[in-house]
């Protein structure tokens, strides 16, 4: 499934979440949302954008909903109405899998178990950095002086980051 990426929408989503920070630096979702859909109302030139990405997350419920689990009496994944994330936009009822579902729905499984492993190692290895450096540096209440003096950070554009696309299955 492709997100549908509207620069617009994006501004208006980043200016929802400026709004409903705390002086903490603190953000409710539920505050967001109501910010942004506020923000949003007043957009008409938006709503095709808006019922696609409506569709998306309501794909994508359906598809987390129906995707095989353990089943506590058999033990096994299967279920007739289940659903099976194929790559590349494709998915199966589970009932009418065939083998070469069975083996992409196997690559998919593995290669996302990898990158979640992958990333997680890299966010907990960074989480027992920057907490070593807080109990070593204890005049740092916040992350960011913590960054800049102690890890050398420089500031790029957000938008320059190299962000992965995970949206393949």
């Amino acid at each position: 499934m492709k997100r549908i990426s509207d620069p617009k929408l994006r501004q208006l989503a980043l200016d929802a979440a400026h709004e409903a920070t705390t002086d903490i630096g603190r953000m409710h979702t539920n505050d967001m949302l109501d910010i942004l859909c506020g923000k949003l109302d007043k957009h008409p030139d938006l709503h095709s954008v808006l019922l696609r990405k409506a569709a998306q997350g309501a794909l994508r419920d359906l598809g987390e909903r129906r995707s095989p689990r353990r089943n506590r009496i058999t033990g096994g994944l299967h279920h007739p109405d289940s659903i099976m994330k194929l790559g590349h936009g494709v998915w199966v009822w589970m009932k009418d899998a065939t083998f070469t579902d069975m083996t992409a729905w196997g690559r998919v499984a593995a290669q996302n178990t990898i990158r979640t492993i992958t990333a997680d190692g890299a966010k907990q290895k960074y989480v027992f950095e920057r907490t070593d450096a807080f109990r070593q540096n204890p005049t740092f209440e916040r992350l960011a002086p913590l960054e800049a003096a102690i890890f050398d950070y420089q500031h790029v554009s957000f938008d320059d980051l190299d962000v992965e696309d995970d949206w393949a299955a």
